[in-house]
């Protein structure tokens, strides 16, 4: 028996342990057609916030519904070992007990990770687990675990022997306060306010001539290797092939020429920095120049700055201004608000240094990523379509990717350097054994590389890794999809799905696809790629403590459960738009799930009384025109959600859902059905269809209603089949029309009670007129009941003060004495005779049209006279009625 209210903590977690011990989220073995959506892995020093809530409630609403669509459905879950953060973790823990990282040395403090790992690294599965997530959490992966290492040993193998993978000293993201380098993902930019800096530049042919450059880094100087000016900047021709002295320095450098510059920008003359500045590097190689470098790992200036050497670098800018300044050489310092890049771990300024690092080749893994996404009917899709063409500006412009890090938590890097010759030795595979020599000069004095690979490294190889590759598993055989990048989908469904932030398209999904398609000879990790937005607060903030305006999806599910969360967070992520999380809307949310309880519970308690254990399909028994309408209704919903669903748009799908039960079902038929006699077996089919069709979206409570039903099976909705809508109208064009004039008629004297204060309980006489009586006969029972009215009687009503109801087939009058506010009445019919005037001016417009009247159907141009002439007699009894009155 369902508890009289709506309480998600008293059936939630029960549910969720049943579906897990009856194995219920596993693939079912049997089904030959296949779904895959890889979770994208959350940290696992990770709690959980809104970003993950979301993709929970999308990417779970679409493993159910391709599981009830009779999809062997599998969501791989698992966590990311997340380098820097976890380490970061642990070396404060190890900092607070007296220790360091250094002087416990690599094999302890790798030991204290993994033990810190075991006893809270579960966390943020289990909070994951708790929203309802249908995971199969048997094949959870963590990316450090062997099956993961053995992908990334090989995966590291053959592209170093492919050539891809290299080792040299290229400019890279250095945190000082981390001392590795880091991604692009982990720098933070802030507004600073900076100034600009004008320096001379004099020329070196002592002629006493200069170049004023304009720039934010003075202390940067000392490395600077040459001057660049626009080729077509006439104002700098006179420079061109010259040489300048670099300020402080006393070096000679040469002016350059590249499009690079801007002309308008500064000064137009640009400090070329290469050791210090990736365009510059890019400038610098494209001219042969050589790199400097004046910062150095720890942040600080070196011997090159001279007198500055050893003073952190940015807190040496204003000296070095002020040495310019003393020796005649600033022109000019002038305010410049800019982004400055800080380590979003130390909160230290990143700067950009040349390191030796280990780097992957992008371009030539690039091409099968830019022609999967190519052409009218691309194997590789994208939603919202707009990505697409960020895809194609961000993989055309790529750069080789810094793939190690300077850390010990990690894969570390599988290459043993020689001390005799100095070249890098890399097993064939991940089952070959580490080496005892050097593969080059046979030296034995041979150790392995110190870094580890950067965390997304590991990540690019999930869709594979966590299927079992390298080895042949069936797995992956199995749910691996076979549309090559080549190949146009011709219709095919997505056989997986990628469903993550939009803010990693390229630090995971570009990356995925090119390292995944490499890997399986052309075949790609996923057709469809759905990107969400992030997750703000109503106002559309970023969540952030300091602002006050994080939401903890813990305690709203404590307090509204899980499926009112869901249900907020689907219809809010409307594709290109931020999730501005309004809790009022989640209250609503959370009402709406009340009135399905509710509903549910009136609904079962006919079937109760009526001793139902089973029902018969509706259309094979003879319904009614209310029936008819209903089924009619839920079948154009049932397409509905399909439709949106199949384009990514839960919000949608989730809308045409809600406004089907809330008005339709709950609103009209509920009520209806206390009215009409006659069979349930329209209830029952309704019912256990709105189960299903909510349950990927809100699968909580519609498996507790669901298990309410006298003829289900308890716990088996996750295993129903998904409404599918029919082939042919189950409604006629006179029962739609019917079910349109009894909303009509009692919609209208619903809102006559309202305007007039009329009490909801009061019976109210009513006198009707009409040129259709067989049609109020039909309608009879339910406008009297449904608007309260005493039994109707077809005549004219007696004299005295009366309001009027008109629709397009009844006019009801209505005795007013002792019942209504003249004046309120009076203000009522001029509102309706306004819009019933707009409306024949309306039909009037159209008919008046030549094009329509000879180009439209002749049906159309009919209807359309229909209902002018419907608009006028509506008028004239409002005008008249308005009159009396």
């Amino acid at each position: 028996m369902l508890e009289s209210s709506y309480n998600p903590i008293q059936f939630e977690p029960t549910i969720l342990e049943a579906w897990e011990s009856a194995g219920q989220f596993v693939p079912a073995p049997e089904s030959k057609s296949t779904f895959m959506i890889t979770m994208p892995p959350p940290n696992v020093t990770g709690v959980l916030h809104m970003g993950h809530a979301l993709f929970v409630a999308i990417q779970d609403t679409y493993t159910r519904w391709k599981r009830m669509r009779g999809y062997a459905t599998l969501w791989l879950p698992g966590t990311d070992h997340a380098g820097i953060a976890t380490q970061v973790m642990v070396e404060r823990q190890v900092e607070s007990e007296g220790s360091s990282r250094a002087k416990l040395g690599r094999e302890a403090f790798l030991k204290r990770v993994w033990e810190w790992k075991h006893e809270y690294g579960g966390t943020i599965t289990e909070q994951i687990r708790a929203l309802g997530a249908s995971c199969d959490w048997s094949r959870e992966l963590f990316t450090l675990d062997p099956k993961s290492s053995r992908a990334v040993r090989e995966s590291f193998a053959k592209l170093f022997h492919e050539g891809l993978i290299y080792r040299g000293e290229r400019i890279v993201n250095w945190s000082s306060g981390l001392q590795t380098a880091i991604s692009d993902l982990e720098v933070e930019l802030k507004p600073v306010q900076g100034a600009f800096y004008h320096v001379k530049y004099l020329l070196a042919d002592g002629s006493g001539d200069f170049l004023t450059v304009a720039t934010t880094r003075p202390e940067t100087i000392f490395a600077d290797v040459a001057v660049a000016v626009h080729p077509e900047d006439e104002r700098f021709r006179k420079f061109h092939g010259k040489e300048v002295i670099v300020p402080l320095s006393g070096r000679h450098v040469p002016i350059i020429l590249d499009a690079y510059v801007d002309k308008e920008f500064g000064t137009g003359a640009l400090k070329i920095t290469p050791g210090h500045d990736a365009n510059d590097w890019q400038i610098g190689q494209r001219h042969h120049l050589k790199t400097l470098s004046t910062i150095g790992k720890d942040g600080k200036l070196n011997q090159l700055a001279g007198e500055f050497a050893g003073m952190v670098a940015a807190h040496s800018r204003k000296r070095v201004a002020e040495k310019l300044l003393a020796e005649g050489l600033l022109v000019k310092e002038e305010k410049h608000n800019y982004e400055l890049g800080y380590c979003q771990r130390t909160g230290v300024v990143v700067e950009p240094l040349i390191s030796m690092q280990w780097f992957l080749r992008m371009k030539p893994m690039a091409e099968m990523a830019l022609q999967a996404a190519s052409g009218e009917d691309p194997a590789l899709r994208f939603y919202p379509e707009y990505w697409r063409k960020t895809w194609f500006e961000w993989l055309n412009n790529i750069q080789d990717w810094c793939i190690s890090r300077q850390l010990w938590w990690g894969h570390q890097i599988p290459a043993w350097h020689c001390s005799q010759c100095g070249r890098a030795t890399v097993p064939a595979g991940h089952s070959d054994p580490d080496p005892t020599a050097c593969g080059h000069c046979g030296a034995k004095e041979i150790v392995q590389d110190p870094d580890v690979l950067d965390t997304w490294y590991s990540s690019a190889l999930w869709p594979i890794s966590t299927l079992g590759w390298p080895e042949k598993t069936s797995d992956l055989e199995r749910f691996y999809p076979a549309l090559r990048y080549d190949e146009s989908r011709q219709g095919r469904e997505a056989r997986a799905l990628m469903e993550t932030g939009s803010d990693i398209l390229f630090f995971w999904v570009a990356r995925m696809v090119m390292m995944c398609t490499h890997f399986m000879n052309g075949r790609l990790p996923f057709e469809d790629v759905y990107l969400h937005a992030m997750v703000r607060d109503e106002k559309g903030q970023k969540m952030s403590k300091t602002k006050g305006n994080v939401v903890d999806p813990l305690e709203v599910t404590e307090k509204h459960g899980s499926d009112s969360l869901r249900l907020t967070l689907l219809a809010l992520s409307g594709q290109g738009r931020s999730v501005n999380l309004d809790l009022k809307r989640l209250e609503g949310y959370k009402a709406f799930l009340n009135k399905l309880w509710n509903a549910s519970r009136f609904a079962l308690m006919q079937i109760e009384e009526q001793g139902l254990r089973s029902y018969k399909a509706p259309l094979s028994t003879k319904i009614d025109f209310i029936d008819r309408w209903l089924l009619e209704e839920l079948d154009r919903t049932v397409r509905k959600v399909n439709e949106e669903l199949t384009q990514y748009r839960p919000d949608a799908a989730f809308q045409a859902a809600y406004q089907f039960v809330w008005y339709e079902f709950c609103d009209w038929y509920l009520e209806l059905l206390k009215v009409k006699k006659g069979g349930l077996d329209t209830l029952c089919y309704a019912l256990e269809t709105i189960y299903k069709l909510f349950h990927p979206m809100a699968p909580l409570v519609t498996e507790r209603l669901y298990a309410e039903l006298p003829w289900a099976q308890k716990g088996q909705l996750i295993q129903a089949a998904y409404p599918l809508p029919a082939e042919a109208p189950i409604a006629s064009a006179e029962d739609l029309a019917l079910l349109a004039s009894l909303k009509a008629a009692v919609e209208g004297i619903r809102n006559f009670r309202t305007e007039n204060k009329i009490s909801p309980r009061a019976q109210v006489r009513a006198f009707l007129s009409t040129a259709q009586p067989e049609l109020w006969a039909k309608l009879a029972p339910f406008v009297e009941n449904l608007a309260r009215l005493e039994p109707v009687q077809i005549a004219v009503a007696p004299a005295g003060s009366a309001g009027k109801v008109a629709t397009n087939d009844f006019t009801f009058t209505l005795p007013l004495e002792g019942l209504v506010d003249k004046e309120a009445e009076k203000t009522r019919l001029q509102h309706e005779v306004k819009k019933a005037r707009a409306d024949v001016e309306f039909s009037e417009k159209r008919l008046g049209n030549p094009a329509f009247v000879q180009k439209a159907k002749p049906e159309l141009v009919a209807q359309e006279r229909a209902n002018l002439s419907a608009h006028q007699e509506k008028l004239t009894v409002l005008e008249e009625a308005l009159k009396k009155l």
